[in-house]
């Protein structure tokens, strides 16, 4: 049977019901089961374009609907720019490209804009911590045996960072945690994760970690249920309290010293000005909203980057809860510094290893295949930091000059 005579007869199939859409994969090649997919979504919504561009697309198929995704019909193409940033890291030196893959016509621009202000002093940043977390929930008997469970943890963290690390050589617990709330206990583990983001690396260390915890209080008469592997005290892919003070993932500031005269030039408006947008946006305005963090538009940037890089996209929830510093020094300069707490990233694994990704991530000296480490990470977060701050300071200084609806009105909408 003929390729076409096949995919008519797999169409039919899916039309009948006779065929479930995820079973195609058992049956063809993922680019002809992709195929089959668009004709089957064309002819039943009466889609006329046969997804012309969406099925045109590098990525190895096969490949991606192992690791990455399910029913899959082809790919979506954002257009991508870059920008290059001076920065001043422990890991990151000198002029770096950043990537930007985003439909936010002056945001490439913008954050440009200022990292050219940036330029000669470059852009200081410091790694503060590094620790991935997962919370895990278990069920005691009652209060005293919640206690007492607390108690053992509290007191045999050496031993249960040895069952930690036994599911992975890339695993070394930080920190474990507890909080009591009648007989349920949350036991909350923090670990480095090398270069990896390491969400399931650390719920798989933590959940085998656990298992022998429990199996070690039976002996000594406590018996407890292990009731999940996600208890939401980590906070995952939430706006949390609790990831803005312990810090989740990579927790990292950067910090800059711009000279009167180059904010004048650059920004068309005086240090004095752009600190008291600062004040009023992001802290008045941002604290009467309740919003969590303190900043202009770091998700903005944030979701450029994750997209170029092969980032969790959802993770931006958390890492977009940053906060802004800005200030006018003694000698009348502008300071400005920013706080991400919980910058969950990733050089190796998950999205990084899609062609486009990687392309990216290898162009930037940060692909971390073989990075036990977790350089080449240290790397990433501290680019990002730098490009943030630039992006923040970009927008801050448009609106205390008053440029933002006229810089936006330019663009061709339509």
């Amino acid at each position: 049977m003929n390729k076409k005579n096949k995919t008519e007869e797999l169409l039919k199939k899916l039309m009948s019901r006779e065929l479930k859409i995820h079973e195609l994969s058992n049956i063809v090649d993922e680019n002809t089961a992709a195929e089959v997919r668009r004709n089957y979504i064309s002819k039943k919504y009466k889609i006329n374009n046969n997804f012309t561009h969406i099925q045109h697309t590098s990525i190895d198929m096969g490949d991606a609907a192992k690791r990455n995704i399910s029913n899959l019909i082809g790919a979506i193409q954002i257009p991508l720019g870059f920008i290059e940033i001076n920065v001043n890291g422990q890991y990151a030196h000198g002029q770096n490209p950043v990537f930007l893959a985003t439909t936010e016509g002056r945001l490439v621009d913008g954050i440009g804009r200022a990292a050219k202000a940036l330029q000669d002093l470059g852009i200081s940043t410091r790694i503060l911590k590094d620790e991935m977390t997962r919370s895990i929930i278990v069920n005691a008997v009652s209060l005293n045996d919640a206690y007492r469970i607390r108690e053992y943890v509290a007191k045999n963290k050496d031993k249960i960072k040895k069952y930690f690390s036994e599911s992975s050589k890339h695993l070394e617990l930080k920190s474990i945690s507890t909080y009591v709330i009648g007989k349920t206990v949350f036991i909350r583990y923090g670990a480095t994760t090398g270069a990896a983001m390491g969400m399931n690396m650390i719920t798989i260390g933590a959940h085998t970690a656990t298992l022998k915890v429990l199996d070690e209080l039976k002996k000594k008469g406590i018996n407890a249920e292990f009731f999940t592997e996600s208890g939401n005290m980590c906070i995952d892919k939430k706006p949390g309290h609790i990831n803005q003070i312990l810090g989740r993932g990579i927790s990292i500031s950067a910090e800059a010293v711009i000279k009167r005269e180059t904010v004048e030039k650059y920004f068309k408006v005086t240090p004095e000005k752009i600190a008291k947008m600062n004040y009023y946006k992001n802290y008045i305005g941002s604290s009467m909203g309740g919003a969590i963090g303190n900043n202009a538009h770091i998700a903005n940037i944030l979701a450029a980057i994750f997209i170029a890089y092969g980032q969790d996209l959802a993770q931006i929830v958390d890492g977009a809860s940053g906060y802004d510093n800005i200030e006018v020094t003694d000698n009348g300069d502008l300071y400005i510094s920013i706080l991400l707490p919980a910058l969950e990233i990733g050089t190796f694994g998950g999205g990084t290893v899609r062609e486009t990704q990687k392309e990216v991530l290898t162009a930037s000296g940060i692909y971390g295949d073989n990075d036990h480490k977790g350089e080449t990470k240290y790397k990433f977060a501290e680019i990002i930091a730098a490009t943030v701050l630039a992006g923040e300071l970009n927008l801050i200084a448009a609106q205390a000059a008053q440029e933002l609806s006229s810089s936006h009105g330019s663009i061709k909408r339509g």
